[in-house]
């Protein structure tokens, strides 16, 4: 009765044995429209804006929704053993992999490519699986964050 956690990554991943690049952003646009309801545009049509007033609640949703996938993350067995790579912003984004992002964006100066081509290097035994994190817990925080949101928008004394 338990067969449907296979289809969620946070029961399915942590027992994968497969050496694999978790790239994964701590404020997941795709993950925080569903949960909320509610969006500030798309990295994919490069139109954005506020949440809807009041802003506030919707910022402590994502606050919530970082720490509980920053979590989960680092605590992820095979990251913890060096067996996975871990590629994780604080960028407001969701599946860059097939658009420019993918190679020009930057966690601690790296890409989501050189991520991805160390992490081919240490399948074949030429280094460590890279442990890429963003120092950063602000929304859409960090220098790396290329897709920019009004300024206007915020939760005021956060």
């Amino acid at each position: 009765d338990e067969a449907w956690k296979c289809a969620f990554g946070e029961y399915r991943v942590p027992i994968l044995k497969t050496p694999f690049l978790l790239m994964a952003s701590q404020y997941d646009w795709y993950g925080l429209v569903i949960a909320e309801g509610a969006d500030m545009g798309s990295v994919f049509y490069g139109k954005h804006h506020c949440f809807p007033s009041p802003q506030c609640p919707y910022y402590e949703y994502a606050e919530r929704f970082h720490n509980v996938t920053k979590s989960g993350l680092l605590s992820l067995p095979q990251v913890k053993a060096g067996t996975a790579g871990l590629y994780s912003s604080t960028c407001y984004d969701h599946a860059v992999s097939n658009i420019w992002l993918f190679g020009a964006q930057r966690v601690r100066g790296v890409t989501r490519a050189e991520a991805l081509l160390q992490t081919i290097a240490a399948t074949e035994g030429r280094g460590a699986m890279p442990y890429v994190v963003s120092a950063w817990d602000s929304f859409n925080g960090g220098s790396g964050c290329m897709v920019k949101l009004p300024s206007e928008c915020g939760c005021p004394g956060k």
